[in-house]
Formats: C-alpha cells, structure tokens, sequence
C-alpha cells in the first residue's frame, strides 16, 4: 500500500513517547491531530480522514458520542478505537477496530493497516480469507464460493472482528436488525453456509467457531491477524 492517505489522530496530553501521532507519521501517512471533541469534528469536515484513532483512555470526551455524532452526521470512516487495560469492548459504539492498552507498536500499525486496506477496495482479508464485498465472493486457499447478502454481511463482520467472542444477540441485530432471539435458526443456517463457504481443508488458517451459551469466534492461525483479544 502507498501511505497516501490523511488519518486523524485524536488523543490527549500524553508524554512524547507515548504519542501516537508520531507513530502514524513516520509511516509516510499524512497526520491530523485532534484533542477535543469539537476540533476532531472539525478535523474530520476539513480533512477528509481515511481513518480515525479515537485514544479513548486521554480523551475528555466520550468516545460513544463522538462515533454516535459521526454516523448521525453520514459519516462511514473506519474507526480504529483504543481502550484502556481490560475494558469491556462495547460493539454498539460502532468503531471498526478495537484495541486495548497496552499494545506493540506492530499491532497498531497493523490495525491501521487493515482499515486502510479497507478505505482502498471492496475487499477484506483476514488469514487467508478474502472476501470481495462487492461480488459478495469469498475465496480460501483455492476454495471459491459466492454468498447471498446477509450470508456476505455476516462474514463480513466476522472478519471485521477475528478472534472476538460476538454474542448472537449482537449478530441479530447487526444483520438482521432485530433485537430479538427467541428463535436463532435463521442466524443458524447462515453460520452453517458461511462454514462451508470458508472451506475444510486441513491447512485453512480460518475456521468458525462455536462458543457455547454465547455466540461465535472467527479464529485465525496467523500471527497478529487477530483484532483483538478479550482481556
């Protein structure tokens, strides 16, 4: 990827070390800095951002309302949002990313990296998973299948999130936009279509996992493809 794109940073005081901004500049990237919420909104009208890092832990302001804000205001940028050590991730704040403190300088950027990939194309890898949004085409390894729109929606938050524990409760409502769960068997074939449409081989670095009581896991072999990890 060429770093041609502006992303916002938005984050408190902190010591310089612990900038990120910085970070995201010596990439190439093109670097606008934010520390309140009215300057971040103006940042994003102004700037064009690919990607917003929203520092959650330096912020003043809540990181709900600003991401509430944005999609009130019609704005679909990736949000790369950081948490502090041990929050509970929160899915109906709406970023597309979730990372807790402390974290490598490898896994921001490659966070980062994902976003931008999205921001370039209609199509998400994950391990080696693509799935091309717009043909609503999923390809591992040399297993090729298409999908229908929910089916092509669901994998697509899955992918969105590897290696998170999604509740059926947060599926429903994403894809089917109910609250309801009295009745999963709807989101249950769909599970069972998008599992034979990653494929079984014995060298799939994807597989779609089960997690009883709860929901399900799209886990990854592949160092650091994982979004994050609970806890």
């Amino acid at each position: 990827m060429t770093p041609e794109h502006t992303i916002l940073v938005v984050e408190g005081r902190k010591p310089a070390a612990a900038a990120l901004a910085p970070i995201v500049e010596e990439q190439g990237y093109t670097v606008v800095t934010a520390a309140t919420r009215r300057d971040a909104l103006a940042q994003v009208s102004t700037a064009n951002p690919a990607v917003i890092v929203l520092d959650s832990p330096s912020l003043r302001f809540s990181s709900r309302r600003f991401c509430q804000t944005l999609r009130d205001e019609g704005q679909d940028i990736p949000v790369l949002l950081l948490l502090a050590a041990g929050e509970k991730i929160d899915y109906d704040i709406g970023a597309r990313i979730y990372l807790h403190h402390p974290f490598s300088t490898k896994k921001f950027l490659n966070r980062l990296t994902r976003l931008l990939s999205d921001a370039d194309g209609d199509a998400l890898q994950v391990g080696g998973l693509t799935l091309d949004l717009e043909h609503r085409r999923v390809v591992n390894s040399d297993h090729e299948s298409h999908l229908t729109p929910k089916q092509a929606r669901l994998l697509e938050i899955f992918m969105r999130h590897p290696g998170e524990v999604l509740p059926r409760s947060y599926l429903m409502r994403q894809v089917w936009n109910t609250d309801y769960i009295g009745d999963t068997r709807t989101l249950e074939v769909h599970i069972h279509w998008i599992r034979k449409a990653i494929g079984h081989s014995p060298d799939s670095q994807v597989r779609l996992t089960t997690i009883r009581g709860v929901g399900y896991r799209l886990d990854v072999d592949d160092d650091g493809a994982g979004q994050e990890e609970e806890g």
